[in-house]
């Protein structure tokens, strides 16, 4: 057993759903709100790579950054299986430098919870805002919560590749702070592989902001136009006609 998520390959596998529809409105956002033809990409906290190696697929030049080193080793063997090359470094979120600036920059899974301050989001935009060439774009998704009642959420689901079974566990929300928007997840994957049974169990921080709180702070960043947001991956749900959303997918254009 392991007292530490560290395991990439289990973790792709247990994660690798509905990316192709995250994608596909990507490409869709590519092409109706960029002011520029999109053609290169950066994938910030790109992971495991699940939209990075799509949108390779599309065509497009992809490079990626993401804190674990275990996660950019894992999708360098991947890209090279697949046969294209894809800039790929270990770096913070908030504070990177591209060699050439690109034509659009995705950040997806929520994977901007994990700035856990106004001050670490504000610096992120700032960074992003200058990787970003005049009329691209940055996409990214936000998780959000309905109700501050019974915040807490558990999702549970089991995914099969080859020989390996992977049951993931996923719990959200967990010791919420409503003062610093701050909570835990708590992630295990149990792993079932050629007759070996394997648990990887993480926790982490996370952070939650709100819509009118996100449209303010990307007005103290700069750089960025708020050009459209949405509640899912559909041109047509967009956040100002939702009821009750779980999820903010946000679309900005540099200035």
């Amino acid at each position: 057993m392991s007292g530490q998520y560290s395991a990439p390959r289990y973790y792709e596998i247990a994660f690798d759903m509905n990316r192709r529809q995250e994608v596909n409105f990507l490409v869709h956002c590519f092409r109706r709100y960029a002011r520029r033809k999109v053609l290169t990409v950066l994938d910030i906290a790109c992971g495991t790579g699940p939209h990075l190696i799509r949108l390779a697929g599309r065509g497009y030049t992809m490079s990626g950054l993401d804190l674990s080193p275990e996660n950019i080793a894992f999708l360098k063997e991947r890209t090279a299986a697949r046969g294209f090359d894809a800039s790929l470094i270990v770096a913070d979120m908030t504070r990177f430098k591209l060699r050439h600036p690109v034509d659009a920059a995705i950040c997806m899974q929520d994977s901007q919870g994990h700035l856990l301050t106004n001050e670490a989001l504000l610096a992120h935009l700032r960074c992003v805002a200058r990787s970003l060439k005049k009329g691209g774009l940055y996409v990214f998704d936000r998780y959000m919560c309905s109700s501050w009642t019974d915040p807490a959420r558990r999702w549970s689901w089991t995914r099969q590749r080859g020989n390996a079974v992977v049951r993931a566990t996923f719990e959200a929300l967990k010791d919420l702070n409503p003062v610093t928007q701050t909570f835990f997840e708590d992630m295990e994957l149990e792993a079932h592989e050629n007759g070996t049974r394997r648990v990887y169990r993480q926790r982490h921080a996370s952070r939650m902001v709100f819509p009118q709180e996100l449209r303010t702070l990307v007005q103290l960043a700069g750089g960025f136009e708020m050009v459209e947001w949405f509640y899912g991956f559909k041109p047509h749900l967009r956040l100002d006609e939702a009821h009750h959303p779980l999820l903010m997918v946000v679309v900005l254009r540099k200035r």
